[in-house]
Parts: structure tokens; sequence; C-alpha cells
């Protein structure tokens, strides 16, 4: 009779989750607009402030096509995001129309944001081609760096909220991380809520992603 540690080593769940970390979009799709996140291609409303790990990002041209993405041309490890003149599809006359029937760019500077719950190990990716969005992730990523220096490896636990943005446009919205707590990286951890010294680690569901190569896509990412 196999032993539990046997069992469990040829059970299938490790070859599917590597299955599923080649894709972009991994668990619940979340977007933000107008203040509100949403989750799901239903667009159902999250309660601002719930509370994630934002264990990864990546970076990428998102190329569509009739409402729905046809490629990922994702930016390589230590390499800049290709510029948009690099990468063809010029011909305005060629593109398709968008809501304000202008012709829209087919391909769009994207970020993504990999999260899962702490608790239940549900796995989200936020996807945004918004500037708002993107400064979002971008001031995430500073603050992680930051802490870095001194505590190599560590996560932050974010809440999910939105802040007033002022654009050429009047009084906008955008979305914002709000880091609540590290894990892992050291016992110097700190989880804010508790007041505590925290080393739990995140979960190993979702660690990959940054490193995706250009691929076509079968998911569908209604912005």
């Amino acid at each position: 009779m196999k032993n539990l540690a046997t069992i469990q080593s040829d059970d299938g769940w490790d070859d599917a989750a590597a299955e599923n970390a080649e894709r972009v979009i991994k668990g619940t799709l979340l977007k933000y607009s107008d203040w509100k996140w949403t989750k799901g291609k239903e667009g159902i409303e999250v309660a601002e402030g719930i509370s994630l790990m934002a264990l990864a990002t990546a970076a990428g041209w998102v190329k569509w096509h009739d409402g729905k993405p046809l490629e990922y041309l994702m930016r390589q490890p230590g390499k800049k995001l290709p510029e948009r003149d690099e990468l063809g599809d010029l011909d305005k006359t060629k593109w398709e129309l968008g809501p304000d029937d202008q012709p829209k760019d087919p391909l769009q500077n994207t970020r993504f944001v990999y999260l899962v719950d702490p608790i239940s190990a549900e796995a989200y990716t936020f996807v945004t081609a918004s500037w708002g969005g993107r400064q979002a992730v971008n001031d995430l990523a500073e603050q992680i760096q930051r802490v870095r220096y001194r505590n190599p490896g560590a996560s932050p636990l974010v809440e999910l909220h939105a802040e007033p943005w002022m654009t050429k446009f009047g009084r906008k919205s955008k979305p914002f991380f709000k880091v609540i707590g590290w894990r892992g990286g050291g016992p110097e951890a700190i989880d804010r809520r508790g007041g505590g010294p925290r080393n739990g680690g995140p979960p190993p569901a979702l660690v990959e992603g940054s490193t995706t190569t250009s691929r076509t896509m079968d998911d569908e990412i209604p912005f």
C-alpha cells in the first residue's frame, strides 16, 4: 500500500497547477472602473477594502480583435517593454472603431497583478490598461522594492481601494493598493493589523506569470 506522501506526490494536483501557471490570466479576473472593483465576466462588485496577497506582476501589449484578445506580447524579465511603434499595426484606417466611433488602437499597454486570498488561496488577476491603473501598479512596485532592500522576498498584503485622481477631463478615480502588512522574506515581516511579526509566507498558488512569453490567447478580458 502506498503511503500518504507517495499518494500526494502523484495525485496530479502539481501537474494541473503547472499547466495553469502558463496562462496569463489566473483565477478570477479583477477589474476597476468608476470607483468600483469588480470580479469575473459578470462584473460582480467587490467590497472595497478586501485584503489579498500581491504575489507577482507582469506587463505586456495585448492585441485585440472583435472585442477579444488575440495575443499577449509580454515583457521579458530584465528587459523593457517594446515601444508601440515597434509592433506594427500602425495604419489607423484598418483599426476597429471604439465606443466613441473613433479608430481604436488594437494594441493596449496592459498590466497584470497576481493576487491570492490568504485564507482560501483563491486566485485573482487584476488587469488594467488605463494610465491610472498602470500607475497604481507602479506605485505598489516601488513600495515593494523599498521594503525588499531590507527584507528580500517579502510580499505585501493589500486592501483594494479607490482614490481621487484629477485629469484634464476633471475629477476621476483610480485604483489604489493599500499595503496593510508584509508576509514572507524573514522574521521581521510585519502584519500591521496584528501589530506583530509574521512569517507564514504566501500560499504557493501564484508565483509564475511575470515571465510568460508571447502566445496566442483564449482568455477573454472584457475591459
